[in-house]
């Protein structure tokens, strides 16, 4: 490991934890050196959740913890750079939950000196609902009894309206309220409106049962970041710039944002439609990246094909999609959303997907988990594929927190175990993302060896694959981008950054070594990525989560793909041999 001793010829370097207790409101401050602290991101609240958090506790009582941190780099001037990483017990899966979002939070966190903020114990149920504030010269618990059960939006606005702009804020919906387990983290973007989700794992319901409603950063200080060679930092911050914009891949999103892998994943046969019961969708080119496009074009107004999630970012994969006369909708629109409440539905309307991504985060859940949880739901009967204003209703249902609409936004598993449904795309609990993984058996071995349960952004493997049906090889490929993805999580950058670095991590090393005087080397680096996995599963097992828990349902198995005529033929071993670290 890395020489962390920070005596150097200037002042000790020391990374600063702000612990809150949600019962007394007392808080304290302490300050750590170690490894974990300067990577900050997923490195960090995976080792505090592992450390801190009893592994059998109920995920929604005192002992539970929620972690936030920034990474490594964050409150510089390095394009996307400022993510926040959540971290606790999760209510969906059972298991050790880190979830992102981009924003501002992570940002205003560095601008206080914070590298981590722990949420700590919880009141009684029923407790009056508080805010966290966070300022230059105090820490405190506010009344937050005026947001009780108003949607993401309104509480926004609300909290601008009383903590002034350029905040960063944590909020909460009315699902959050009420403790289901589809419910997200919204944190404010650039332009003070809580759209930056931290969607995945129910980390929303345990925000609310410390009875906390939103959390405020406040824009009142400004601790400027040191460095070691600024010379050397400016330069490497434009060396990320130009790698970001000569990638391929990342100048791509640039245009088209995330949207343009609808038309690549219908292609390839893996766009869920249809419950996941099939790999494309007829007319798919009516929601792809180029109707998007021309559509915001086409309104104009206050819509945007390139919008930034945070600043500095120079890949602005965002939008902001605008209604037929030209006022905002949504922002932003995502693939996952695309297809997991557009094609997995049979929805065929960008307006219909925009209205009911809008919804979702007004009543504060995953649009994935939701998505998926809608799917089953129609399976059901309780819609016909491909209504659009069924869908609505059902979004809708979710919102008022009626009887069905608890029971969606309580998540996929759950949605298919009280409706009787036998195809349930999920694992560990959690609805699977946009890739239907019998056409590609690489990201089926990542959904079925993530720690996280059914996710993409650690191991996408969707690109790489030369033969996406077959399972060969696909052990050793999902490991490899295992560690490719979690590099950018384990220090707060946004995942799109490995498309420029995924080849030579040394540009951001050399970040790290201009900011910190530190030198960390790829292999170090690695082998803290791969430290991480292991605590992650450990924590799991301690959880009482087994090997027969990273499965997909027997339909899965059982049922042929349409297009490719393929099963999932992963064996428990080969899984096994996939989370080995």
């Amino acid at each position: 490991m890395p020489n962390l001793n920070w005596l150097y010829s200037r002042s000790a370097i020391v990374f600063v934890t702000l612990r809150i207790n949600t019962v007394s409101g007392e808080s304290r401050k302490e300050s750590n050196d170690s490894l974990e602290y300067l990577l900050g991101g997923r490195s960090l609240t995976s080792h505090l959740v592992s450390q801190e958090v009893p592994a059998d506790c109920d995920p929604l009582g005192r002992n539970n913890k929620l972690f936030f941190t920034n990474g490594a780099l964050a409150g510089t001037m390095v394009s996307s750079s400022n993510r926040l990483s959540i971290g606790g017990k999760s209510p969906l899966t059972g298991g050790i939950k880190e979830s992102n979002a981009g924003g501002m939070v992570g940002q205003r966190m560095a601008q206080q000196g914070l590298r981590c903020i722990v949420l700590e114990d919880a009141p009684p149920p029923g407790s009056p609902w508080k805010i966290v504030v966070i300022g230059e010269n105090k820490v405190e618990l506010v009344d937050g009894e005026f947001l009780a059960g108003k949607g993401v939006y309104e509480k926004s606005s609300l909290l601008v309206e009383k903590f002034g702009p350029k905040t960063g804020c944590v909020t909460i919906g009315p699902a959050g309220e009420n403790l289901l387990f589809a419910s997200g983290l919204a944190c404010t973007d650039p332009h003070d409106v809580c759209s930056r989700y931290a969607g995945r794992g129910g980390l929303g319901a345990v925000f609310a049962s410390k009875r906390i409603i939103a959390m405020v950063i406040l824009n009142d200080h400004n601790v400027e970041p040191e460095f070691a060679d600024a010379e050397a930092f400016k330069a490497g911050t434009r060396n990320i710039v130009k790698l970001l914009k000569e990638n391929p891949v990342s100048s791509k999103f640039t245009k088209y944002g995330t949207a343009a892998m609808v038309d690549i994943c219908q292609a390839l046969n893996v766009l869920p439609t249809r419950n996941f019961t099939q790999g494309t969708m007829e007319d798919a080119e009516r929601i792809n990246a180029q109707t998007m496009y021309d559509i915001i074009k086409e309104r104009g107004g206050e819509g945007r094909t390139q919008h930034a999630c945070q600043s500095p970012c120079a890949i602005r994969c965002s939008n902001v999609y605008p209604d037929k006369e030209g006022d905002l909708l949504c922002s932003p629109i995502e693939y996952e959303t695309m297809a997991l409440m557009g094609s997995n539905l049979c929805l065929k309307n960008m307006d219909t997907i925009a209205e009911l991504n809008k919804i979702a985060n007004d009543a504060g859940v995953d649009t994935l988990e939701v998505g998926a949880a809608m799917g089953v739901a129609m399976e059901a009967g309780l819609a016909e594929f491909g209504d659009d204003e069924a869908c609505i209703n059902l979004i809708k249902e979710v919102y008022n927190l009626t009887p069905i609409g608890r029971i969606l936004g309580s998540g996929c598993k759950i949605t298919a175990r009280v409706l009787g449904v036998q195809h349930a795309p999920h694992i560990l609990g959690q609805g699977l993302p946009a890739y239907e993984p019998r056409g590609t058996k690489g990201m089926a071995m990542t959904y079925l060896s993530n720690p996280m349960g059914a996710d993409h952004t650690f191991g996408f493997t969707l690109r790489d694959e030369d033969v996406p049906t077959s399972k060969e090889g696909k052990v050793e490929l999902s490991k490899k981008f295992q560690v490719i993805g979690s590099r950018m999580d384990a220090m707060g950058t946004c995942n799109f950054v490995r498309y420029a670095v995924r080849h030579d991590m040394t540009p951001l090393l050399a970040l790290i070594k201009a900011r910190y005087d530190v030198d960390v080397s790829v292999e170090e680096f690695d082998d803290v990525v791969k430290k991480t996995l292991r605590i992650e599963h450990q924590f799991n097992t301690d959880a009482g989560i087994t090997l027969a828990d990273h499965r997909f349902t027997e339909s899965f198995y059982r049922d042929a793909q349409p297009e490719t005529g393929e099963k999932i033929d992963i064996t428990d071993e080969e899984v096994a041999q996939a989370m080995e670290w």
